[in-house]
């Protein structure tokens, strides 16, 4: 594909400066194409930008170039990614057909322009809207519903009763409606507790490779609109999930967990169980939350603490020994003035 700098300024809402070339993608810094566009998300990368052979760049305001056009836009990472968007599409897309090594029950109902990949499974009374793609290998179970324009990826579950919204990416290995870990304490045994809700996942959500969400007790988990999921995520039983939220990889919410909206939880963050994180939080990487969150927080560490108080608190840590040195310096020298005058002979 080929594109005037000057369409795609226009289509990212970008300012034009120098010469309206054509080019036929992107490329880094690091691997330029002399008929590509590079992209800079800070003034620091501007002496980078100086040998590459690409004839353009996005770039944010003050960055100056003899040698390239520029399309400059004060967020540059949000323009490489919507002039990602005009070259490269989001999903690759096989054309419309149901393969002849599919299983698809009598009452199942399969929406136009619809790609059903080898060996997936959809079950009674399940329902695929228009556009979806079924890659190979998937499980669809009974009444599940799946809106349009949606992709599930090889060998994805999705277990009975669940609701998927609209433009939703489910990727390969992801289960959808797994029981939660729900069980009573009976003697010295356990009795499990039958896991009787629903998963409702809303429009235009990602759910990474290998994550599990699991189905209310009663009621229902539900992911809110545009939450993106990173690969292997775990969220238990009964949590909410406010719309705009961010959960990175290893992420793991006990049961009954709420999010705001555009909360943000780093990698490997652990919630506990019946907890509140309010809007816009931002929990960052390897924290621990015990308790509820007020809007807007942004904490880190274990227990979580507000993010200035746990960097006080580690560089203390970090510096332990060397107190603990002085100290013990201190202590012999107070205990050597303490120490009584030697007796007179």
């Amino acid at each position: 594909m080929q594109l005037k700098l000057s369409d795609i300024a226009l289509k990212i809402g970008a300012e034009l400066i120098g010469p309206d070339l054509v080019v036929t993608g992107l490329a880094t810094l690091e691997e330029p194409r002399p008929d590509a566009l590079t992209f800079i998300t800070s003034k620091k990368y501007a002496k980078k930008l100086a040998s590459c052979p690409c004839p353009a760049a996005i770039a944010p305001p003050g960055t100056t170039s003899e040698s390239h056009s520029l399309l400059v836009k004060a967020d540059p990472h949000l323009g490489f990614a919507l002039a990602m968007r005009l070259f490269y599409m989001d999903h690759q897309r096989p054309a419309p057909e149901i393969s002849a090594s599919a299983t698809i029950a009598a009452r199942a109902q399969i929406g136009e322009r619809v790609y059903i990949g080898p060996k997936a499974y959809i079950g009674e009374e399940a329902h695929i809207g228009p556009n979806c793609v079924i890659h190979p290998g998937v499980y669809i179970g009974d009444r599940v519903r799946i809106g349009e324009d949606c992709h599930v990826y090889p060998n994805a579950v999705i277990q009975h009763d669940v609701l998927i919204g609209n433009r939703v990416a489910i990727y390969a290995g992801a289960i959808i409606g797994s029981d939660g870990f729900g069980y009573a304490r009976n003697g010295e045994k356990y009795a499990k507790i039958p896991q009787a809700g629903i998963v409702v996942v809303e429009d235009d959500v990602e759910i990474g490779a290998g994550t599990t969400i699991d189905r209310a007790t009663l009621g229902e988990t539900r992911i809110g609109t545009g939450t993106i999921i990173d690969n292997l995520v775990q969220i238990a039983h009964n949590c909410r999930i406010g719309p705009g939220s961010i959960l990175c990889a290893q992420v793991g919410l006990a049961g009954s967990t709420t999010l705001g909206s555009n909360v943000v939880l780093a990698g490997q963050v652990g919630i506990a169980g019946h907890l509140t994180i309010g809007d816009g939080s931002i929990v960052q990487a390897q924290s621990g939350v015990p308790g509820d969150l007020p809007a807007g927080s942004i904490v880190f560490g274990y227990p979580a603490r507000d993010v200035k108080l746990a960097r006080r608190i580690q560089a203390i840590i970090n510096r332990l020994p060397d107190y603990i040195e002085r100290l013990r310096d201190v202590e012999k020298a107070v205990g050597a003035k303490r120490q009584p005058p030697a007796e007179q002979k």
